[in-house]
């Protein structure tokens, strides 16, 4: 404060001394003059100037002591005398010590010539006990200086204890700092002040004696329930560290160190559960129920209510304090799901309370939150005031006011409001006005409470709002609600003065304030949010951490009704996460809480309660669903809960929720029986639900409940025939003979089934790919009974013979070897001219191959080409079909067909992208032949027939009128379900969308291929597309956050990465045309080809596999039966394998069980390609050549002038290219082709000789061209669905063996690749070169022009970690002999051994370097956790040589995770990793040849491809490491 303003300031003080010495009762002239003593004390404070501060206090309270008429006066200026107090202590302790310790207000500014013995003395000491609350100084703080001020009270006026109000207010104010300061309770003080309150007995004339009895009761009962609730907390968090303590101690022994941070989730019997299911909550909330009462019965009339607001200003200090207290109580029943008590408690305080009051918007807010939450309505003098006036708010004398702090609080009201009566549109409005204002923007400790509130609406705003969620700005309403959760986190860190929220549980006192309490409600009614939002969208991971937090909280706080409903949730997650094992105790667990919850004797008038057992019904109905109880579903649900919800009035929010999911689940039970064709159901009605009775009232999730109810009420009353009517699929389904199986060939499905039907255990039909293996075989295997000659000899056993032996063909790259063995496929029968062949109908071919397809034929039926045998076949002569004796009808067959069967390929309008108005059955042309055309008429009407075989054809007139009724039906439920789909893009639920996606796939068939592809590439990872978005969002809103407030310290975001990746992966309807033109065509070189693995969801045991290439050709697409039995099978060898690793100290013994594992494995391995994917299935895999590019127009012209539609064109296309690109002998080609073509097509072909000029070209192209062994491999990319991760594909025979090496980098979603192509080679930090080097001319051997990209990397620029758990004595040798021996390859890196880098050092890695290198023990997540790696942005080239690094934790069916995907989160280029244990020397003799080829300029595919042969154990240790991500190579 300048010189000049000083003076001024000094002026005006006198001025106004002077009118209150002549007025005292001049209220506005006080206020003025406390407001400028406040500003130049608090400026003396602030800037340090504490002996100017206090000479001014002492003289300013010299002057005011004779003129202040009320002490109530000088509550400003002690106010300040605290704050003052508080800022010394902690900057100038020798100034505190010599001036102000221990010494009092009035001790220090009251001259001593004041009376300090008469009753205003005593008034000054109580005043100042009072006002610490106000000064924020919290109970732990400054308790000397309290007790030193309690000690003055009783030597100067406790007397002979005649005044009970007094010494029961001393005898509080001790109890208060004992308990403050971790004493414990002495039960004499505790004696007498029960016997002082007692005699606390004033007439009805002393008001003040009536409002210090409130205040001392009030304050009685909460300090009793403070001693009852600190006790059970401070026990409570020593069981949690003991239980985390010991669960960290098992996880440690089982070796299941890369899953110390999810531990958690197993915790079944912790004692700290127990302990609260023994514990009853109504035992410490019996204290508040008795103050409650007492107040309503003594001081809820009217009349008292009416003395209180006349008398607040004559005894402030008080009822304050009165207020203080009963609005602490009401924010415990809050938090405890009281509610009927915290709503009564709410209303009260708001009729008291006048309109000035500091609390009153904070108590408003609370009320009428819960008044929308249980639908109550409220009256006008409850609600906000839509335009708070500041005149009724003292001057602001710091950047946000308290007129800035309740403005804020009442909009974040008014909105609340007009969202729950769905006015969004005002709901939007106010929550703009509410961003325009300061408090938003600032980094003040009350803007976190108003952002948490903020976000959290707006989040629910964009999920009702059509056009918000269409805004591509406004896409992230999970970021939105992170961020929420976020700033309600640091507001309950601020209030609670702690560094961390998870760390609450170390408190060994909580602070009950009403502050606190509201911020820990806000909290966890958060964090159940979160939960429930996470089920929704499939984010099944996040959903788990928040539920460790939200039990973990809950038990803390004794919050037994919370832990109920987190349990509730818990169960939830297990069931949706396949863990059945778990799920089930969980629901024991959840049933004997319930049955120990203190309830009310009509369940019906506790909200809570009622709630609570009607979602635990709820999920035991999920855990049926999952178990396919459909029957018991529909007997509780159109029994017990219908007539139960009739009568609901469905008033809490949760509880409508609880209704919406009910309804859902009720009618997918229904639809799932109706695929079954259950006969018992087949007349069985439906139940049709009534809406709510509160559906005006707005409900979470309603954008998603909706779009599963339009999708259900689109199918549930389709026949289950519909699919099989519609699907016109032009490929078979391949399906394998599993009697040649080697490896656990007693796994098979029929026994699988078998098992499952004899089995008393739900779990065993358990419908989940994940779920465990011993469903089959009891326990993993146990070899600890065996002798190692036991072991020793089950490596030697014999191999199980194949259906053939291999064939060595000979290619340009030498002998290799090919099966050729027949496939068994859904087909017709071979031809033959007889009658009785001739003669078979359509529908007798129809129910013949329905009985061979092991599959659910409910929901697809394909359309198969028959297995012909390569014989050749003679010239025939044309014959006239329309007069062909044999075939009578024939013609009226062909003609019905060409009426249904027009194709509209290309896509009429682009822009908007969706499929065609109507999708048909593909048919070959009738063409007139001349003389020299070889092709039988007769064949082709035998195509037509053979293309159809799983539709019956009619061919009377009305059954023409039927068949295309059908269509035009089948057409607009797709149109509707297109429609659906697109809405739903935008803010996908993880379930529906994949429901929704599949069925629109089998609805439509392959009729158009880009359809199918854009389908699958929404619906894949939408798991990880969601939390990589919400990181980069959150990221986003950090970086341009006006307040300034500062990423977490482990943060080291790019903005282009944030910009380049949210661009990329952001949802939205995808159209075909920008998939094929842009991330296809455009994006993709010519030669690079990418497969799609989809696992069907709704069809058991098949997959969906596309190839996608460039150079604008069509994807081509294929089904195949994969059991997920196989996966099982994997699932429990790697578990085998991993518990058989550890503890074995016998060396021979530990080898021969290697050894037993790598056949199992080999065995394993050949079963995937000898019986799963041999022929046809296995050119999928292979990338299709782009030799023939050049050669379209001559394939084209032959197959265009018999063949109308496209996709068979394309199909009979993409056969040729492979087989005659990978295959070198004509004999095997034709067979291959005569095995997988129309027989028409393929006469016709063999007659043009097309085949025998394609195989010359290639033999031309490649005698003129390098040597083979210097052609470098294919880059396959393989975007994979969740459950296939963990298949070494890359070792299929198919990859290694044909004509030349494929190498394959995974990735889980193709707009991954569009975000990571981006950014690394069109962001402004690229330079010119790295822009320009990611495509090289490298494969001259095809064609000159031909390009592929790679990441280039500086493998100079790298850094190691070895051994960072000091447990690995024989790698870190190996690599430090690596190290000398060969010095130049690694000599200019940096790197750790035997720690892990500092967080400093971590950073400069994730910012500077190329190369990651680390050895040690799983992917290093227990030292730096995934969530740690994705807050970064990096170009990283990471080599994870650990054990399982690289293997992705599937949790239900829409998420996997692992350290792979959060490095390609934080724009790490290719991450290398294991997919199951390993042993060290292997797999560091890996690394280092990895490290040389590398620096040799080979790409870290080929690499990775010759150094699978150095491994001892080809296929434990050689078929475990992948790669993620890029293609790189060094620069």
């Amino acid at each position: 404060m300048s010189s000049s303003s000083s003076s001024s300031y000094k002026t005006a003080i006198k001025q106004l001394m002077a009118r209150v010495q002549t007025n005292p009762n001049d209220t506005n002239s006080i206020n003025q003059l406390n407001t400028i003593i406040e500003q130049f004390l608090q400026s003396y404070r602030l800037n340090g100037l504490f002996s100017e501060c206090l000479q001014f206090l002492i003289q300013i309270v010299k002057q005011l002591i004779e003129i202040y008429p009320s002490i109530n006066d000088f509550r400003p200026l002690i106010i300040q005398w605290l704050k003052f107090k508080r800022d010394v202590e902690k900057k100038n302790k020798e100034f505190f010590d010599s001036k102000l310790k221990l010494r009092s207000f009035l001790h220090v500014a009251v001259p001593s010539t004041f009376n300090r013995t008469i009753s205003k003395a005593k008034d000054f000491f109580l005043c100042e006990l009072y006002e610490y609350r106000n000064a924020n100084i919290k109970s732990t703080q400054m308790i000397d200086e309290r007790r030193a001020l309690v000690c003055s009270l009783h030597e100067q006026f406790y007397g002979d204890g005649s005044d009970h109000f007094l010494c029961a207010r001393i005898l509080l104010e001790r109890i208060k700092l004992d308990l403050a300061n971790g004493n414990a309770l002495d039960t004499d003080d505790s004696n007498n002040l029960a016997n002082h309150l007692r005699k606390c007995s004033p007439s009805s004339d002393d008001i003040h004696g009536i409002v210090q009895r409130l205040w001392l009761y009030t304050e009685y009962y909460l300090i009793k329930f403070q001693v009852c609730y600190s006790k059970l907390t401070s026990d409570m968090s020593k069981r949690i560290k003991q239980d985390y303590e010991e669960q960290k101690r098992q996880a440690a022994e089982n070796n299941a160190i890369n899953q110390l941070e999810t531990f958690h989730a197993e915790s079944m019997t912790m004692e700290a559960h127990k302990i609260l299911g023994n514990f009853s909550e109504k035992s410490i909330m019996s204290t508040l129920f008795k103050s409650w009462d007492m107040i309503k019965s003594k001081s809820s009339s009217v009349y008292t209510i009416e003395i209180l607001k006349r008398v607040a200003t004559i005894y402030p200090n008080e009822i304050d304090m009165f207020y203080s207290n009963l609005h602490t109580i009401a924010a415990l029943f809050d938090l405890f799901q009281y509610y009927t008590e915290a709503m009564e408690i709410y209303r009260y305080l708001l009729d008291l309370l006048p309109s000035y009051h500091p609390s009153r918007l904070t108590i408003l807010t609370a009320c009428n939150r819960l008044a929308n939450k249980c639908s109550i309505s409220l009256e006008d003098k409850y609600r906000p005031v839509l335009n708070l006036s500041s005149r009724d708010y003292p001057k602001a004398t710091t950047q946000i006011s308290a007129f800035d702090v309740d403005e804020a609080l009442n909009l974040i009201t008014i909105a609340e409001n007009f969202l729950h009566i769905k006015n969004f549109q005002s709901c939007k409005q106010t929550l703009e006005i509410l961003e325009k204002r300061p408090i938003v923007s600032c980094s003040y400790a009350d803007s976190f409470f108003v952002r948490s509130h903020l976000y959290n609406l707006q989040s629910k705003l964009v999920l009702n709002d059509d056009e918000q969620l269409k805004d591509f700005n406004r896409n992230d309403f999970l970021a939105l609600i992170e961020e929420s959760r976020s700033y309600c986190a640091q507001d309950l860190r601020t209030s609670l003065d702690i560094v961390d929220v998870n760390r609450l549980p170390e408190l060994s006192q909580l602070q009950l304030t009403p502050l606190v309490l509201h911020a820990l409600q806000a909290y966890l009614s958060q964090v159940a949010h979160l939960i429930l939002l996470n089920f929704e969208i499939g984010l099944y991971r996040n959903a788990k951490n928040y539920l460790l937090v939200g039990l973990e909280l809950s038990v803390y706080l004794h919050a037994k009704r919370w832990f109920t409903f987190f349990l509730a949730l818990n169960a939830q997650f297990f069931i949706l996460s396949h863990q059945p094992d778990c799920a089930r105790r969980k629901l024991d667990q959840l049933s004997h809480h319930l049955s120990t919850l203190d309830v009310c004797t009509d369940r019906q008038q506790d909200l809570f309660i009622d709630f609570i057992h009607s979602w635990a019904d709820y999920v035991k109905l999920e855990y049926d669903y999952h178990t396919h109880a459909y029957d018991r579903i529909r007997t509780v649900c159109e029994t017990k809960l219908s007539a139960e919800y009739e009568r609901h009035h469905l008033a809490l929010d949760w509880h409508r929720l609880l209704y919406h999911r009910m309804h859902i689940l009720y009618r997918l039970t229904c639809f799932q029986q109706l695929r079954k064709k259950s006969k018992s159901n087949e007349n069985k009605k439906r139940l049709i639900w009534k809406l709510p009775s509160n559906s005006d009232k707005y409900t979470e999730f309603t954008f998603w409940t909706e779009s599963w109810l339009a999708f259900l009420t689109l199918i549930e009353d389709q026949p289950h025939e519909i699919l099989d009517k519609s699907s016109l699929w032009l490929h078979p389904i391949i399906v394998p003979d599993e009697s040649n199986l080697t490896c656990l060939p007693d796994w098979t499905p029929a026994n699988d089934e078998q098992h499952q039907y004899q089995s008393q255990q739900a779990d065993s039909k358990w419908n989940n790919i994940l779920s465990p293996p011993q469903v089959n075989t009891g326990h993993l295997f146990d070899l600890n009974s065996m002798s190692t000659e036991d072991i020793l000899a089950l490596t030697t056993e014999p191999v199980l013979p194949k259906t053939k032996t291999k064939k060595l063909i000979d290619t340009p790259r030498g002998k290799t070897p090919f099966h050729s063995e027949s496939q068994k496929m859904l087909s017709t029968p071979n031809k033959t001219s007889s009658a009785s062949s001739s003669s078979s109908t359509a529908s007798n071919l129809m129910s013949t191959f329905r009985n061979k397809m092991p599959i659910d034929t409910s929901l697809a039926s394909p359309i198969c080409t028959p297995n012909r045998t390569g014989k050749k076949i003679p010239p025939l002569t044309v014959a006239n079909s329309n007069t062909s004796s044999s075939r009578p009808r024939r013609a009226a067959a062909i003609k019905a067909d060409e009426r249904i069967q027009q194709i509209r390929y290309e896509d009429n309008n682009e822009n908007t992208h969706r499929i065609p108005t109507s999708l048909h059955s593909p048919r070959l042309r009738s063409v007139n032949h001349d003389e020299n055309n070889d092709e039988p008429v007769d064949v082709l009407v035998d195509q037509l027939e053979t293309l159809h075989i799983e539709r019956k054809l009619k061919f009377d007139d009305e059954d023409d009128e039927d068949t295309n009724s059908s269509m035009k039906l089948n057409e607009k439920l797709l149109q509707k379900c297109i429609q659906l789909h697109d809405q739903l893009a935008h803010a996908p639920n993880a379930k529906l969308m994949r429901y929704l996606a599949e069925y629109i796939i089998l609805l439509s068939g392959d009729q158009d291929p880009w359809l199918v592809v854009t389908l699958i590439v929404e619906m894949q990872a939408i798991g990880f597309r969601y939390n990589a978005l919400c990181i980069y969002q959150r990221k986003k809103r950090h970086n341009t956050d006006r307040s300034g407030t500062p990423l977490p310290s482990a943060t080291n975001a790019s903005q282009e990465h944030l910009s380049h990746y949210i661009d990329a992966l952001h949802f939205r309807p995808l159209t075909i045309s920008y998939l094929k033109d842009v991330l296809i065509n455009d994006f993709l070189p010519a030669k690079q080809v990418c497969v799609c693995l989809h696992s069907f969801t709704l069809v058991h045991d098949q997959i969906l596999a596309v190839q996608i290439r460039g150079n604008y050709y069509a994807p081509v697409l294929r089904r195949v039966i994969f059991p997920r039995l196989l996966i099982k099978k994997f699932h429990f060898l790697i578990e085998s394998n991993t518990h058989t690793l550890h503890g074995i100290t016998d060396h021979k013994r530990y080898w021969a069980i290697r050894r037993y594992f790598e056949q199992l494995f080999e065995r394993l391995l050949e079963d995937l390609n000898q019986v799963y994917l041999t022929s046809p299935m296995r050119w999928w895999w292979l990338p299709e050549t782009t030799i023939f590019d050049g050669k379209k127009a001559m394939i084209d012209d032959l197959l265009s002038s018999m063949i109308d539609s496209p996709q068979q064109r394309r199909f009979i296309e993409f056969f040729l290219h492979q087989t005659i690109f990978y295959l070198s002998s004509l004999d095997e080609i034709r067979q291959e082709l005569s095995v997988n073509l129309p027989p028409a097509v393929y006469t016709r072909i063999f007659a043009s000789r097309l085949i025998e000029r394609l195989l010359e070209f290639k033999q031309r192209t490649y005698t003129n061209t390098s040597p083979s062994n210097s052609r470098p491999p294919q880059n396959l990319l393989l975007f994979l669905d969740n459950h296939l991760h963990i298949f070494p594909w890359e070792q299929l025979h198919c990859m290694t063996s044909l004509f030349r090496r494929i190498v394959i980098y995974r990735l889980p979603s193709l707009l991954l690749l569009d975000g990571m192509h981006k950014y690394y080679y069109n962001s402004s930090s690229s330079s010119e070169a790295d822009r320009t080097a990611h495509v090289e001319n490298n494969d001259v051997t095809i064609i000159p022009t031909e390009k592929t990209f790679y990441h280039h990397i500086d493998v100079d620029k790298g850094y190691y970690i070895v051994d960072p758990g000091n447990d690995l004595p024989r790698t870190k040798e190996r690599f430090r002999k690596f190290q000398s021996e060969k010095p130049d390859l690694i000599e200019k890196w940096n790197g750790v051994i035997e720690r892990f880098p500092t967080n400093d050092a971590i950073k400069d890695i994730f910012k500077s370097k190329d190369v990651l290198l680390y050895m040690g023990h799983g992917s290093g997540s227990q030292f730096y956790p995934v969530d740690d790696v994705q807050k970064n942005s990096s170009r990283l080239c990471v080599l994870l040589m650990g054990c399982s690094s690289a293997r992705l934790q599937s949790l239900g069916d829409f998420e996997v995770f692992g350290m792979p995907f959060a490095y390609l989160t934080c724009g790490a280029a290719t991450i290398l990793g294991c997919l199951w244990d390993v042993t060290d020397r292997d797999i560091d003799s890996l690394t280092f040849f990895l490290l040389e080829q590398l620096k040799s300029g080979a790409s870290l595919g080929e690499a990775l491809r010759y150094g699978r042969e150095l491994c001892k154990l080809k296929c434990l240790n050689g078929a475990a490491p992948v790669i993620y991500g890029l293609p790189v190579r060094a620069r």
